[in-house]
């Protein structure tokens, strides 16, 4: 297992397709934190309105970083989270139909066991996968602390930072914001990792990847549609929506963000890749 492990988490790191997903997921994050900026020049300190977002925490790094999300709330920080979505299972969720497609794996299931073959891809493409929502993550962060000051948020801020005691994780936000940061960073590439691992296990049953990964995704922009018509037909008042593309905002105008119900989807991303997997190990590697 450890042997079978090893190799696919190599193969995991060391493929082109990683470092492409890497790259994109960086760029993503510079291009918020340079609309950011420009929020920022236009509306900050020494801008027009040099009165306006009077507040300094307001536009600190923790408060402008994607992850915390008080100023970013525009195209291209929507562009990352929708993005990201996308690209992460990029880094190596392909393999599963390619493996099985070429042959290859059954010949390492034949040096191993299938289900040691099947649970150690599943968990490498979680791992590729958690890195690059991480690394988009806190490359953002660096990109906005080379701009804005770290000014530590203030409760009394939270009409302007938009973290107010509502959202989830604001009592750390205002609390312990390097932790908030630490937290809020795990889950997102969690999330990330666990639906790049979702769909490697669809890859088990079909070779074309590109339609893997383009009909999952749309299924996604499907599903959140759905809740949206059916919410906003039944309540004015916000309410969880059962969508990847929401949990991983901080911030949200629409839903309420609960903590359960984002847990949730987290748990049965990760069931349905083990119950998809299991079901393949009871099948040929065809």
């Amino acid at each position: 297992m450890r042997r079978m492990l090893a190799l696919e988490l190599r193969e995991a790191f060391s493929n082109r397709w990683f470092a492409i997903a890497v790259l994109v997921a960086v760029l993503l994050a510079a291009l918020a934190a340079g609309e950011s900026v420009a929020k920022f020049s236009t509306n900050g300190f020494d801008g027009a309105d040099s009165s306006y977002y009077a507040y300094y925490s307001s536009w600190s790094s923790i408060s402008v970083w994607l992850g915390g999300g008080a100023w970013g709330r525009s195209s291209l920080y929507y562009l990352f989270f929708y993005g990201i979505i996308f690209v992460a299972p990029l880094a190596y969720s392909w393999s599963s139909s390619t493996d099985i497609r070429s042959g290859y794996a059954r010949q390492l299931a034949v040096r191993s066991t299938k289900k040691y073959y099947l649970f150690s891809k599943l968990f490498a493409c979680f791992s590729a996968s958690f890195v690059v929502a991480a690394c988009g993550l806190l490359a953002n962060l660096l990109f906005v602390s080379l701009f804005f000051p770290a000014y530590p948020p203030f409760s009394y801020d939270s009409l302007y930072t938009g973290m107010t005691y509502g959202k989830v994780l604001a009592d750390l936000y205002y609390a312990n914001p390097i932790l908030f940061i630490a937290v809020r960073t795990l889950f997102d590439s969690c999330v990330c990792g666990a639906w790049a691992a979702f769909v490697a296990s669809i890859g088990w049953f079909s070779r074309h990847v590109a339609l893997n990964f383009i009909a999952s995704y749309l299924g996604l922009l499907g599903l959140e549609f759905l809740n949206h018509y059916f919410f906003a037909a039944i309540t004015t008042a916000p309410i969880f929506e059962f969508s990847i593309f929401q949990i991983i905002q901080s911030w949200s105008f629409e839903y309420a963000h609960e903590p359960l119900g984002s847990f949730a989807v987290l748990v049965i991303l990760a069931l349905g890749s083990v119950l998809l997997t299991l079901v393949k190990c009871g099948r040929d590697l065809l």
